[in-house]
């Protein structure tokens, strides 16, 4: 059987993107940026591990091979020409975004949570125009609500917001609530794929494991159950 073009294209993108999530999952790992125990989300949620990408910005290495790998997924299923603004949801998202921004030349904006009380009293930084294609960067997706209160912004403002890029999916039903905001989703990878990866190179024990995975299944079809 020939393959078309671009079946080899999608099977080579596919072999990419799970090189760069174990290259990332591995440096995620050695910067201490996933973590194992009891915490609490922003959501209020109760998590046996923690995805804290804010640990990377001090590691230029980690940072530079996050930034390629939105960079590729950018490229690869967007496409630059599709893309007149960048937007780094504040605050993990930011400095993703600036770097991916510089790699591409397209230019970089922000949006501010709370309003300026002072100046011009913007709430978004940088300069967008009127119709202009915002794509948003972040870090990760949990229940995807920041990324659409920043979208609805960027709408309000004359931006037009169709993508999201971000590097995992905590598979908490983020994806769906997104797509029915209009916003499509670009994710390197889900978060059981990775933890099935580190485990089977030995970088999580079995018991840590079978406790991420049961978690991760139940979060998953709790959400597929709200969302029916």
């Amino acid at each position: 059987m020939i393959l078309r073009l671009e079946e080899i294209e999608k099977k080579v993108w596919e072999e990419e993107k799970l090189f760069l999530m174990k290259q990332v999952g591995i440096l995620l790992i050695k910067n201490n940026a996933i973590k194992f125990g009891d915490y609490i989300l922003a959501s209020g949620k109760k998590s046996p591990y923690y995805i804290d990408l804010r640990q990377t910005i001090s590691s230029p290495i980690t940072m530079d091979w996050i930034a390629n790998s939105l960079t590729r997924i950018i490229l690869n299923e967007i496409g630059r020409d599709k893309i007149d603004k960048i937007l780094g949801v504040p605050t993990a998202g930011v400095p993703f975004a600036t770097v991916v921004s510089q790699k591409l030349g397209i230019p970089l904006i922000y949006y501010r949570q709370a309003r300026k009380e002072h100046g011009v009293r913007k709430k978004v930084e940088g300069i967008l125009d009127r119709n202009d294609r915002v794509l948003i960067i972040d870090d990760l997706i949990t229940t995807g609500e920041s990324v659409i209160e920043t979208a609805e912004v960027i709408r309000d403002q004359g931006g037009v917001v169709n993508e999201l890029v971000v590097l995992l999916d905590r598979e908490q039903g983020g994806q769906l609530r997104l797509r029915s905001n209009r916003i499509e989703p670009h994710v390197l990878f889900k978060i059981s794929d990775a933890m099935i990866w580190l485990h089977t190179v030995g970088l999580i024990e079995d018991k840590i494991f079978e406790t991420l995975i049961k978690y991760i299944k139940e979060e998953s079809q709790a959400n597929s159950i709200r969302s029916s």
